[in-house]
């Protein structure tokens, strides 16, 4: 055990400083050889957190104003267009009443 104290407290000089460090660096680096386009791996770029998140958010956000526009197309609609889509007046005023985050109805059931 001394003896490695004794190795431990003597000062490395410059010389067996640099001979270390070439001694650890046989090889090129990867980065430092050229390579061919073709033989670096395609991968694809991920987009960071914050970007998915507002994504989502604008997705929610359109999906809400086009349930908005088609609960109001569909109020909009006279008696007889109703009649002949299929759709029952009583089904007009329940959709037409929902909130916009609420999907709509399947009304064909």
């Amino acid at each position: 055990m001394s003896t490695l104290l004794q190795g431990r407290h003597r000062p490395i000089t410059a010389p067996e400083l640099r001979d270390r460090v070439s001694a650890q660096r046989v090889t090129p680096r990867a980065s430092a050889r050229h390579e061919p386009a073709a033989a670096v791996p395609c991968r694809p770029v991920e987009a960071p957190r914050w970007r998915l998140t507002l994504g989502s958010i604008a997705a929610t956000l359109r999906e809400w104003h086009r349930r908005s526009v088609n609960r109001s197309e569909l109020a909009s609609l006279d008696a007889r267009t109703l009649r002949d889509i299929g759709v029952d007046p009583g089904v007009v005023d329940y959709e037409m009443y929902q909130p916009f985050w609420r999907p709509p109805r399947d009304w064909r059931d």
